[in-house]
């Protein structure tokens, strides 16, 4: 479990990870409502692929959704992983920081 303090409404979040075979989630959950969630399975050649982050219109803005993918490019660089961004959320952001993923991002059809 990850903890962060929010940066717009100072209150503490947990960031809990769920692993189910070859596939897993990072979430933030508020009693039994999960309120953010970046999901990933493992493909083929062992690396992780993101294939869908969403985060609830209570959380929007508040840089839940970089946290949460900061969170599994974390794990693969323990990993010694590379990650592939296949939602759309996550070849955004991986391409405006390109910099800071370069290391973990496996580019796949990007033109």
């Amino acid at each position: 479990m990850l903890r962060f303090i929010s940066e717009s409404n100072y209150f503490a979040m947990n960031i809990e990870k769920k692993e189910s075979g070859k596939t897993g989630k990072f979430f933030i959950q508020e009693d039994d409502d999960v309120l953010a969630d970046i999901n990933w399975l493992v493909n083929d050649d062992d690396n992780y692929v993101i294939n869908h982050t969403s985060v609830s219109e209570k959380l929007s803005g508040q840089g839940i959704g970089i946290k949460l993918l900061d969170a599994v490019v974390d794990m693969a660089r323990d990993k010694n992983k590379k990650v592939i961004a296949g939602c759309e959320f996550a070849k955004v952001m991986f391409k405006r920081h390109e910099e800071k993923y370069k290391d973990v991002w496996e580019k796949r059809d990007e033109k």
